[in-house]
């Protein structure tokens, strides 16, 4: 019989709060077919356009985040009545929505900056270029995280989560044109030239490069002096260590490969997914023990 004492009250509002996740995600393909230059279901059925399946996948990956990270920033009120819950879940709700906006924000921001003299938009739907899908989808993920980051932050507003998450992409823009140059091969030709590989590597880069960059805009907000000089110092140092630590353990997993031989000359995409891991799990290490 204690099997079927539940809390009723809870449950529904656990299934209101799925059923709203549900909801995102279609809000999110409409803002999708709106804000950006993709005519969504051409692309997905029509064309079966692959490219863009491994991009819209990192998309919704990253309403899901955010999604996620709205609800869950705050306890519901459940002490304080039933309008008091209302009003929490409509501004998760609201949170979550501009959220989506900005992540399409993102995508322009990151299609014009992070890779010279490279449209992800143009290479994906005139060229079916997997390599630009794949860094799309990245970058879609890795914006997220930072979108979480900012929303999430203890003592902030509207006002300081925007502020917030614009440096933290110019930042994530900045650090990933210095990971191009540090690579040892011309990213930009690669992932023009279709090499899947390039793309899948970079796009792992972002993904790990986005945790140093919500390692460096956690924390409570308690004055910009404060946390820029924490963002600063946590962005830098963090870069340092995945950067070292990355190239240690890359030198220690694949002893016998030279990896941008062997993504450039190989196109190997088993390497590059190796190097990806790596980073993404280096810098989760850096982000939860650092």
């Amino acid at each position: 019989m204690d099997l079927l004492q539940l809390d009723y009250a809870a449950l529904a509002l656990a299934i209101v709060q799925v059923v709203l996740g549900v909801a995102v995600l279609i809000l999110a393909k409409l803002a999708l077919g709106v804000l950006s230059p993709y005519a969504t279901d051409q692309e997905m059925t029509a064309r079966d356009n692959p490219a863009f399946g491994l991009a819209i996948a990192g998309y919704f990956a990253g309403t899901v985040i955010v999604y996620l990270s709205a609800a869950g920033s705050a306890p519901l009120p459940l002490d304080d009545g039933v309008k008091a819950v209302f009003i929490a879940m409509s501004a998760n709700l609201g949170w979550a929505l501009a959220g989506i906006v900005a992540l399409n924000g993102s995508r322009w921001l990151m299609d014009r900056w992070l890779v010279p003299h490279i449209r992800n938009d143009r290479e994906i739907t005139e060229h079916r270029n997997l390599a630009a899908g794949a860094l799309e989808s990245g970058a879609y993920v890795a914006s997220a995280a930072l979108l979480a980051g900012a929303i999430r932050q203890p003592g902030g507003s509207i006002y300081t989560a925007l502020a917030i998450f614009l440096l933290g992409q110019f930042a994530l823009i900045l650090l990933g044109r210095l990971y191009q140059a540090w690579t040892g091969y011309d990213v930009a030709a690669e992932v023009r030239a279709g090499n899947f590989a390039a793309g899948i590597g970079f796009a792992m880069t972002l993904a790990a490069l986005s945790l140093i960059m919500l390692k460096a805009i956690g924390g409570e907000f308690t004055s910009w002096t404060r946390s820029l000089s924490f963002f600063g110092f946590d962005a830098i140092i963090g870069l340092i260590l995945l950067l070292f630590l990355r190239w240690l353990t890359a030198a220690t997993l694949l002893p016998h490969a030279r990896v941008a031989e062997e993504i450039v000359r190989d196109r190997n995409v088993n390497v590059s997914l190796i190097e990806g891991v790596i980073a993404v799990g280096i810098a989760g290490i850096i982000l939860l023990l650092f």
